[in-house]
């Protein structure tokens, strides 16, 4: 069980009580008021009892049956058993108990009312032994009580069994391992780890098809294209519902296209068919389609392709920035702008995956922090190279005839991203001027990203 799935439980178990205390507090404090007000009638019959005893007494004393001293006596016990039998009714109550005097106790309890009568000393009250009845009637189970009792064991029970039989509770434990994938995009270090986690989930349980599609994530980010590619695939079977198979075939077009070294082939062009037919406006390929007019500089059809995606994610501003580049290019503003040649090679002693991607980028060497000016992609397999960078490879808002002074860089990147990561390999130029740029930039890579 990890952190996520320990922690819907507990929350399970919290809710399974505040759902009790509904049922259980109304319960106990209806019986609580009844209790209170059986205390109350219990103390008011046994002042009226005392005071028809009293008028008892007091007409035999009349009537000559018992003396002056004699009707002092007995007054003053009834006046102490009301006393003991009001201070019984006020305390909290286990189990009732009465103090009974040792000749009531050889009594006869079972006359409802012993009364006290010539020669003999007063008996206990009638108060005093219905009290006592009435407590054990008490500590009984009442119907009441056990109806609730019984939904707060029985509701609780039959939403975990419910939640077993159509709950997606294997998703709920791999919850962390996904939202893990998504927060460290980049991260080769936490990519590998979900890559060792996700792979020991997919071999105990392979018909979880979100394991196979994270794990494909994770291998992404590692740069091995081809096991992720797998991976997607496996995925893509296992998903019932069309938009989320068309999403992971999108994730199979792109590694595909990657590992075709950007270009599409019958078969990439078979994948983007099928997943189009699930979902015409899916994200991945609509990407993939309008990088790939651009490189044919078919600027109509990239712009298009572009726009569907703005229409999808209003807010995108990657999807505006690349619609203006492109209408920019269609106006033929490229062909105007600054233009830097570049000759990238890499180390002979750098044993690399030849599919590691590759960019070459020019930035602005008075604005740090901000996006590249220019970006080419490339692979290990296809350098030594030698490319171009002007505005046609704009990234974001600015491109290389907003700039005066730049600087060159080339990174291989284990994770597939442009942005630097511990573990890559670099080379970087100094900064110069667009005015007089060098003919062309050289740029070895040699150095590690510690």
């Amino acid at each position: 069980m990890n952190e996520f799935t320990g922690l819907f439980w507990v929350l399970c178990a919290l809710l399974a009580l505040l759902c009790a205390a509904f049922v259980a507090v109304p319960v106990w404090r209806a019986r609580r008021g009844a209790a209170d007000a059986g205390e109350t009638g219990r103390v008011e019959a046994n002042i009226a009892l005392f005071r028809e005893r009293k008028r008892e007494l007091e007409a035999e004393y009349a009537a000559g049956e018992v003396d002056r001293e004699e009707l002092d006596s007995l007054l003053i016990e009834l006046q102490k058993s009301l006393l003991t039998d009001v201070e019984s009714a006020e305390e909290p109550r286990s189990a009732p108990v009465s103090v009974i005097p040792r000749e009531a106790k050889r009594s006869d309890l079972g006359h409802p009312c012993p009364l006290p009568s010539r020669g003999r000393r007063y008996a206990p009250s009638k108060m005093t032994i219905l009290s006592f009845c009435r407590g054990i009637s008490f500590s009984r189970l009442s119907p009441e009580f056990a109806a609730p009792l019984t939904l707060t064991i029985l509701l609780p029970l039959a939403a975990w069994l419910m939640y077993g039989q159509w709950g997606h509770l294997e998703d709920v434990e791999l919850m962390d391992q996904f939202q893990r994938t998504v927060q460290n995009e980049n991260d080769p270090d936490t990519a590998r780890d979900l890559v060792l986690s996700l792979g020991e989930e997919v071999q105990e349980n392979p018909e979880r098809p979100w394991a196979w599609y994270f794990l494909g994530e994770n291998l992404s980010t590692l740069g091995r294209f081809d096991v992720a590619n797998s991976a997607y695939r496996q995925a893509a079977e296992r998903l019932s519902e069309e938009d989320e198979k068309a999403l992971a075939l999108g994730r199979v077009v792109l590694t595909a296209y990657i590992m075709e070294r950007l270009r599409i082939t019958p078969e990439v062009q078979e994948l983007i068919d099928s997943t189009l037919e699930l979902n015409s406006d899916e994200p991945n390929v609509l990407q993939l389609l309008a990088s790939d007019a651009q490189e044919r500089e078919d600027y109509d059809a990239a712009i298009g392709y572009w726009r569907r995606l703005s229409q999808l994610n209003p807010s995108s501003q990657t999807a505006r920035e690349n619609i203006a580049n492109l209408q920019r290019l269609r106006a033929g503003e490229a062909a105007d702008g600054p233009a830097i040649e570049v000759a990238v090679a890499i180390a002979a002693d750098l044993p690399l995956d030849p599919d590691l991607r590759v960019f070459v980028s020019a930035r602005n060497a008075q604005a740090d922090g901000m996006p590249p000016l220019a970006v080419a992609d490339l692979t290990v397999a296809d350098l030594p190279a030698r490319i171009r960078l002007d505005d046609s490879l704009a990234v974001g808002p600015f491109n290389l005839s907003s700039a005066e002074l730049v600087y060159v860089s080339a990174l291989v990147s284990r994770a597939g991203t442009a942005n630097r990561a511990s573990g890559d390999y670099f080379a970087e130029t100094e900064a110069f001027s667009l005015e007089n740029p060098p003919a062309p930039v050289e740029l070895l890579i040699s150095e590690i990203v510690p």
